[in-house]
């Protein structure tokens, strides 16, 4: 049985550097994000459409559920559904209902819920959208994950306090840190 851990998080709070730590030190796989590299090619004025958003979140499901059957105990999953569906409500003000309806059941698809918080700096890059739309969308996530009551961790600090941080959550002794 693959466990599943998904990481969520405003634009540039380390969420694919913890998921790739994790996955290289456990020796198994990460689900990168579909839709990063989707936007870079298919974004009009820094936006996608709605049924583009659908797609990413299909594919996104899609990648994961193929990667279950070649991870090692567990699979670390860059994004989800409910990411996607935030960008879609984020710069559209709604998500198509079938996006809406794989964000709301995308919680019974992960075994732990890692929200990474925005307490490292900010990696100013051309298509992230601004340290003040990060600190925007983290509220947004805390807000979220309390009222839904969804039962999640908070990974702070540097790489290896939150690596620390997911291990002991996932019942795992201390790993050595293998960071350049």
């Amino acid at each position: 049985m693959i466990k599943k851990i998904v990481f969520l998080g405003g634009p540039s709070t380390g969420k694919t550097t913890l998921c790739e730590t994790l996955a290289n030190e456990l020796n198994t796989m990460t689900v990168p994000e579909y839709g990063r590299d989707y936007w870079l090619q298919h974004q009009v004025n820094r936006r996608l459409s709605p049924d583009q958003l659908l797609h990413i979140a299909q594919t996104q499901n899609q990648w994961e559920d193929q990667a279950s059957s070649k991870a090692n105990k567990y699979l670390f999953c860059d994004t989800s559904a409910f990411t996607t569906w935030h960008f879609a409500v984020h710069y559209h003000q709604t998500a198509l209902p079938d996006l809406e309806n794989l964000a709301r059941a995308c919680w019974q698809r992960y075994d732990l819920v890692v929200l990474c918080d925005d307490d490292i700096p900010y990696d100013d890059t051309w298509e992230r959208s601004g340290d003040a739309n990060r600190h925007e969308f983290q509220v947004f996530n805390r807000q979220y994950l309390k009222k839904h009551g969804i039962k999640h961790i908070l990974a702070t600090g540097n790489i290896a306090q939150r690596k620390q941080a997911v291990l002991k959550s996932l019942g795992l002794e201390s790993v050595e840190l293998c960071i350049n």
